[in-house]
């Protein structure tokens, strides 16, 4: 069976000479988000992220919001306003109240484990805010905007993991239930959700996925065997899979747990130890100041086998599979580090090993597979982010085709954190020639690149 994600993927590849596909796309206006009448809460430096999230061209298309329950403020439903300010000094954005107990209530019901949901004193929810990047993206936006999320909610955990809390991904929920609940515009969307826990929290022991990241809920059992929505009410392709990836009935929505990845073929280059235990990385991340988007080319600076394994290691302080259920598979092209023969890897992040697949590649005919080369000239390594969409559709649904992007948003959040800590550059690149760049680095017929990150020194 041929999936819709398949055919939305493959319409969003960037192919040479092809002229880009027009975005007719629902006419709406931009939606008022000043909150008129709401009341505000100050937040303060040290109460949200210090360092950001990564986004594609820095457009920052993510929306917050925040179920609140026995904290120091009221019990509730709050909207994150980045922009909101008072006179009161070192404010750094607000958090709106948009609901009460009632909201928190319907909230709750839209998740399958609701009573793991009511414990929880916090749950973030992610919206996408299409209006922001159609423009710019155009079909592909949507992609893009869930990798977003998936930065946003990294950023989320592990700053929250930094203060000691335990942290889990909610993939599951019934999209309109919580998109009605929050009143969202149509050109805002719910895309991932987290639930956060005190540290000794016994209830979190007892989580949905035990902390594995290796779980995810399927929407398999209620698709349909072809797509049919109206194309005059959804003419965007990108609104079609959003439609296709939703859950409306809980009673279908089966959780899926999958094993860990064995060790692929190949010859086995172990990494070296991280520069920093996990708790050291966490302390240092509030250091971060996330840098603006660097534009200018690397330069051709050779890379440290320690800062490479750090970098690969470090996906782990979080969860390697936030969303995904272990469905994203990692490639590592290496191109400039020391003591590791360049050529194409796998990253067995269980083995704490990367397996070589394939020899040496010239990193001009690489750069020539994207569509500005300079942007990967000089590349020390690179990440491919893939996933064989059928097998993962056809284990997820529809749904998978989100957790992958998510995922793939999160690794790209870890890498560029862990860039800056080691003073090194990433970038995550949209711009490439799918097919291209997967027969140059003979990635296997039945992969899909989902994204794609260059490391260098810039």
């Amino acid at each position: 069976m041929r999936f819709f994600s398949e055919k939305y993927h493959e319409s969003i590849c960037l192919v040479r000479k092809e002229k880009p596909v027009d975005v007719c796309w629902e006419s709406q206006k931009n939606p008022d988000r000043r909150y008129k009448g709401c009341n505000r809460i100050d937040l303060h430096q040290g109460e949200i992220p210090a360092f950001g999230y990564v986004s594609g061209d820095n457009l920052k298309p993510v929306g917050v919001y925040v179920v609140v329950r026995g904290r120091k403020v009221p019990d509730g439903v709050y909207a994150y306003d980045a922009v909101g300010k008072s006179k009161v000094p070192d404010v750094v954005g607000q958090l709106v109240r948009v609901g009460g107990r009632e909201e928190m209530k319907k909230i709750v019901a839209a998740f399958p484990d609701k009573d793991f949901a009511e414990e929880a004193p916090l749950i973030y929810i992610f919206t996408g805010l299409l209006e922001r990047s159609v423009w710019h993206y155009r079909e592909a936006a949507y992609a893009q905007v869930m990798q977003d999320v998936g930065a946003c909610a990294a950023s989320v955990m592990l700053h929250s993991k930094s203060k000691g809390a335990k942290v889990f991904a909610l993939g599951g929920f019934v999209d309109d239930e919580i998109a009605v609940t929050l009143n969202l515009p149509v050109t805002e969307i719910p895309l991932a959700a987290l639930a956060v826990f005190p540290e000794y929290s016994e209830l979190a022991f007892d989580s949905v996925d035990e902390g594995v990241g290796e779980t995810a809920y399927s929407n398999r059992s209620e698709m349909e065997t072809e797509i049919g929505y109206d194309p005059a009410r959804y003419p965007a392709l990108f609104m079609r899979q959003n439609r296709a990836e939703n859950i409306t009935d809980l009673t279908k929505c089966i959780r899926i747990r999958r094993l860990s990845a064995q060790a692929y073929p190949g010859e086995e280059f172990p990494l070296t130890p991280a520069k920093y235990d996990a708790a050291s990385y966490l302390g240092k991340l509030e250091d971060i100041e996330m840098s603006s988007r660097n534009q200018h080319p690397f330069r051709k600076v050779g890379f440290d086998l320690d800062d490479f394994s750090s970098m690969l290691r470090w996906l782990e302080v979080g969860q390697i599979n936030l969303f995904g259920a272990g469905l994203l598979k990692i490639w590592v092209i290496s191109f400039d580090v020391m003591f590791v023969y360049p050529g194409v890897y796998r990253y067995v992040p269980v083995r704490k090993s990367v397996f070589m697949q394939s020899a040496i590649l010239n990193i001009k005919k690489f750069a020539k597979c994207h569509a500005v080369p300079e942007v990967a000239e000089n590349t020390a390594f690179a990440l491919l982010l893939t996933a064989d969409l059928n097998e993962s559709c056809n284990l997820l649904g529809e749904r998978a085709y989100r957790y992958m992007n998510l995922n793939a948003g999160y690794i790209a959040q870890s890498m560029k954190l862990s860039g800056q800590m080691l003073r090194k550059e990433t970038r995550c690149e949209r711009f490439f020639y799918h097919d291209e760049l997967k027969k140059l680095c003979e990635i296997p017929e039945g992969e899909s690149i989902v994204a794609e990150i260059l490391v260098g020194k810039a």
